[in-house]
């Protein structure tokens, strides 16, 4: 089949297909592409905003948190000794283990154990994380504590 020996409605139809097939071609070769990667593109572009997000969040916790510095065993019982020493109560017992100690105390009454815990932690950093008290009478209590420094 020649060019030539086509009529015009055989040559107009011919000149529709290909260019539906070059549409066709240059959507399959080239616009479809793009379109995958922008999409690609814009899935990267939420997850880094998120992840940036996430990390001013965090910063921002980070920033809020006290400052202590890091307390050595024989810091944190010097600080811990003093702090009771100062409320006038005597210890028990200090076992100092690394980055822990437990404290027992008897007799102490509730509101000089609750200033001392606090100053512990305000001042120095060292936390309570478990405490055993028992009610001797009102206003008195003994406690075994764990301390994290």
């Amino acid at each position: 089949m020649n060019w030539h020996t086509l009529n015009s409605r055989e040559k107009n139809s011919a000149i529709i297909v290909a260019i539906i097939f070059i549409i066709a071609l240059l959507y399959a070769l080239v616009f479809s592409p793009i379109w995958q990667h922008n999409e690609q593109l814009q899935l990267e572009l939420e997850a880094e905003k998120n992840l940036a997000t996430y990390l001013q969040q965090t910063q921002q916790k980070l920033v809020s948190l006290p400052n202590y510095p890091t307390l050595s065993q024989q810091q944190a019982e010097q600080y811990i000794n003093q702090t009771f020493k100062a409320q006038r109560v005597q210890l028990n017992g200090v076992i100092m283990q690394p980055k822990k100690s437990i404290v027992s105390i008897n007799k102490i009454t509730f509101k000089k154990l609750l200033n001392s815990l606090k100053t512990l932690k305000n001042k120095y950093g060292i936390l309570t994380v478990k405490a055993n008290i028992k009610r001797i009478k009102s206003g008195i209590v003994d406690a075994q504590l764990t301390l994290n420094f």
